[in-house]
């Protein structure tokens, strides 16, 4: 069991430095070199083959992640956590909100986005179309991949099931859609998938550390868990009946 948690844990570790490292190093190459190999390519083949229903259900979900619709759909979700999971996982949901802010301020390339010509032209930049990093693929990791963490830790096993495999397709339809809808060249999408996925790590180790952190304010620690004990005392009395 041991050897399993450090395992798991030298994983993550190398994860975390990875893309951490690639990001990086990613971003200074797209800055410098505008275009990559292979994104014109790539580009006009997920437009051209991208059935016709996945860019549908692309359009469907980006209208909530715009810079005027995200910041309503977080309110809605962590209105929908703080009622099925609690302020302990509000605060995870907060946290996770929190890592998207930078990318609705500027974007670290301004490039622009593809046209239906693949013509990639260097001084017609707007913000909120096209960019570097895709700030829809950075909400989209971020809450989304912290929904089915929480997931796991607040709900039963069938249940995070569910719920982990549904941010796991809207994930990866962001992803595609970005790309196939001409939102974003390749490399916005994955400097996006680079940049958050450290992001998003940060975020989980500092959201199991809370309960740590905020012994030394009883005020706020019980504030923050005592809908969790009222809940474990109650499962706790119905298991002994």
């Amino acid at each position: 069991m041991k050897s399993s948690k450090s395992l798991n844990s030298i994983i993550r570790y190398l994860l975390f430095l990875l893309t951490t490292f690639g990001a990086v190093l990613f971003s200074i190459a797209v800055s410098k070199n505008g275009l990559l190999w292979g994104e014109v390519g790539m580009s006009r083949w997920m437009y051209e083959n991208t059935p016709d229903f996945i860019d549908f259900l692309g359009d469907v979900i980006d209208a909530p992640i715009t810079d005027i619709g995200a910041p309503l759909l977080f309110i809605g979700i962590s209105i929908l956590v703080y009622w099925r999971w609690g302020r302990y996982a509000t605060v995870g949901i907060l946290l996770a909100g929190s890592m998207t802010g930078l990318t609705r301020l500027s974007d670290i390339v301004e490039r622009s986005g593809p046209n239906k010509n693949f013509i990639f032209n260097e001084s017609k930049y707007y913000f909120g179309e096209g960019g570097y990093p895709s700030g829809h693929i950075v909400y989209a990791l971020m809450i989304f991949g912290m929904i089915a963490h929480l997931s796991r830790r607040h709900t039963k096993l069938q249940t995070s099931r569910v719920v982990t495999s549904s941010m796991i397709f809207l994930i990866l339809l962001n992803i595609w859609t970005r790309i196939s809808g001409l939102h974003h060249w390749p490399a916005d999408v994955i400097g996006g998938i680079l940049m958050s996925v450290p992001a998003l790590m940060i975020v989980i180790w500092i959201y199991h550390r809370v309960p740590v952190l905020l012994k030394q304010t009883p005020k706020m620690h019980y504030f923050i868990f005592s809908r969790e004990q009222d809940q474990m005392l109650t499962d706790k009395s119905r298991s002994e009946d």
